[in-house]
């Protein structure tokens, strides 16, 4: 317990000082596309916070005098890290047309407009979309496109997302595969949801029962994170609750604090455990939502596309765990490894909650991005604990027992 909160405080300590700016962040870049016969019109919602951040700028300070006063640099910005072009690689006319402060989600933003022509004689009813602008600094920093049944998920790891260029008509559905890829995606791109569940996982595996009862408890323990976050996830969705973005990120961060605390001394009772879990789950389906509450559904057909996204999160939330079972359970076998991995995990809440409460430069960021960037690379870094932990239990195996 002493080891998680000294943990937090140095935390704290770091993310005061200067550090570089490259990060997950709790803002996203929205983009909504408007196929027109001759043009396609892009607008984008860039949180100001996100553009600080990732070059050294002050914008969200005073949006309303400082965006005026960038705008030639801000309009450069957005010219030279955006583009499109046809699946043969003939490049579109891109012109920025507008740069206004604007407000969303409880961000400052920059409404930015631009015009997309295509090249004379083409044909193609597909572009590809590049988008370079803070994700080309900011690690995890995410680009979501949606609108008329078109989405996309940009991210540093991969820039270009294919847009549909052709007016589309306004009744056309959601397809069903494309949210369950956009759910995919989105768990995966999201540290801190599969870091939260390490905890919960690391919880169940240091009560150091049997297996199976392990099993069945974090069974139920992800079936109860399954059932808060997907009745946030609708309620989001349908525009009953709509929480401030910020409030959301921030809380959810603060999940994973209490979390790693509870995983050094894992002392609640199974149903008080079971009700915790699925209220820090409400927590995580608001996050969730933010792209099914930029398509604006309504009614019916809110059901194929909520019901494909939640399909895509499951799927995504259950190969993580499987990625980190057997690392996790060898690691819980160590109190000492096990202490770290919950400092550790204590340390990133502090400075996320820092950094999405109040917009702190968070140091260890781009140690977040290299760690926990998706489950894969996570699965790695727990893997080799694992091997040290094996190593150094092999090594006291091994010494002679002390003669009286």
């Amino acid at each position: 317990m002493r080891a998680v909160l000294f943990a937090m405080a140095v935390a704290g300590l770091l993310i005061l000082a200067p550090a570089p700016a490259q990060a997950h962040d709790a803002g996203t870049t929205l983009i909504t596309v408007a196929p027109g016969s001759e043009e396609v019109r892009l607008t984008a919602q860039i949180p100001l916070s996100r553009i600080d951040f990732a070059y050294h700028t002050e914008l969200d300070r005073d949006p309303q005098r400082t965006v005026p006063e960038q705008q030639a640099w801000l309009t450069s910005l957005v010219a030279d890290r955006v583009s499109l072009t046809d699946p043969d690689g003939a490049g579109w006319g891109v012109t920025v047309d507008s740069l206004a402060p604007d407000y969303l989600l409880g961000f400052n933003t920059v409404r930015v407009t631009l015009t997309a022509t295509p090249p004379a004689g083409t044909h193609s009813a597909l572009a590809d979309l590049r988008w370079t602008v803070v994700n080309d600094v900011v690690y995890t920093h995410k680009v979501f496109i949606g609108e008329n049944g078109l989405d996309g998920l940009i991210t540093r790891r991969q820039p270009v997302a294919r847009l549909t260029v052709v007016p589309l008509a306004a009744t056309e559905p959601v397809s069903f595969a494309s949210m369950l890829r956009t759910g995919f995606e989105h768990f995966r791109e999201g540290p801190d949801h599969l870091l939260f569940l390490c905890m919960v996982a690391l919880t169940a595996a240091r009560r150091r029962a049997r297996p199976v009862t392990t099993l069945r408890r974090l069974a139920l323990l992800t079936a109860m994170f399954t059932i808060g976050h997907s009745l946030s996830l609708a309620c989001a969705t349908l525009g009953w609750v709509n929480p401030p973005t910020r409030w959301v990120e921030t809380g959810i961060a603060i999940t994973i604090g209490l979390a790693a605390v509870h995983a050094l001394r894992p002392t609640l009772s199974t149903r008080a455990e079971l009700a915790i879990t699925a209220a820090f789950g409400l927590i995580h389906g608001f996050g969730f939502a933010g792209t099914l509450h930029e398509l604006n559904l309504s009614g019916t057909e809110i059901v194929e596309p909520l019901l494909g996204f939640n399909l895509g999160l499951e799927a995504a939330q259950l190969m993580g765990l499987a990625l980190l079972a057997v690392p996790l359970w060898i690691v819980a076998r160590s109190s000492a490894a096990s202490a770290a991995l919950a400092a550790a995990a204590g340390t990133f809440a502090t400075c996320w909650i820092l950094q999405r409460a109040f917009l702190l430069t968070n140091p260890l960021e781009s140690v977040a991005g290299t760690v926990l960037g998706t489950p894969e690379r996570f699965a790695v870094a727990l893997l080799i604990v694992a091997i040290l932990v094996l190593m150094v239990n092999g090594i006291r195996a091994r010494r002679p027992a002390a003669t009286p």
